[in-house]
């Protein structure tokens, strides 16, 4: 790609993203060739201003009946919901009060985090982005919760450009990255 990417994206979840940065990540997956230091920026960049996937998400049945913040989740809830609960309540990754809008800042910071880790690699067919940061230095401590890990993942979808999911991890072997994935940062 010769020049910044411009803004010729789908809405998430209205189809295939033509984003370019979200062409520029499954172009790289699919010719497994390095990333310039500029093309790296363009989806960090992507990643870091992309929205939380917008999707009615299933909730599996041990989480269905957690509340949170006025909210109980059913069979069925918006990802992003879904999410907090999840870290929050279920995980105890983020203290009780951290808003949806402070959980996605928070991921937004891993994005951009110095020292972070980039991936690219291809997950059931779509091409996927993820970046991994320590804890420490992202969530600040009044929004850690008792059950905090020392890692956190950002993953991004760039079929559909934006956010998947997020959360923290102990080791990297948990997270299920393909031996094949290309490390950009």
């Amino acid at each position: 790609m010769g020049e910044e990417p411009g803004d010729g994206s789908n809405a998430p979840g209205a189809g295939f993203s033509r984003h370019p940065t979200d062409r520029l990540i499954r172009e790289l997956i699919r010719a497994r060739r390095a990333a310039t230091p500029r093309e790296v920026e363009w989806i960090v960049d992507r990643m870091a201003t992309a929205p939380f996937n917008p999707a009615i998400v299933p909730v599996k049945l041990r989480h269905q009946g957690l509340a949170y913040q006025g909210r109980t989740l059913g069979s069925r809830a918006d990802s992003l919901t879904y999410h907090l609960v999840q870290r929050v309540v279920a995980d105890d990754q983020w203290r009780a009060g951290t808003t949806a809008e402070q959980f996605v800042a928070d991921l937004r910071a891993v994005v951009r985090a110095p020292g972070s880790r980039l991936a690219v690699f291809e997950r059931r067919g779509g091409g996927v982005a993820v970046t991994i940061a320590p804890t420490n230095g992202i969530t600040p401590p009044m929004q850690t919760g008792g059950g905090a890990l020392p890692h956190l993942i950002v993953v991004y979808a760039a079929d559909r450009g934006c956010i998947i999911t997020g959360y923290q991890f102990s080791k990297l072997d948990q997270l299920g990255i393909p031996e094949g994935a290309q490390w950009l940062k």
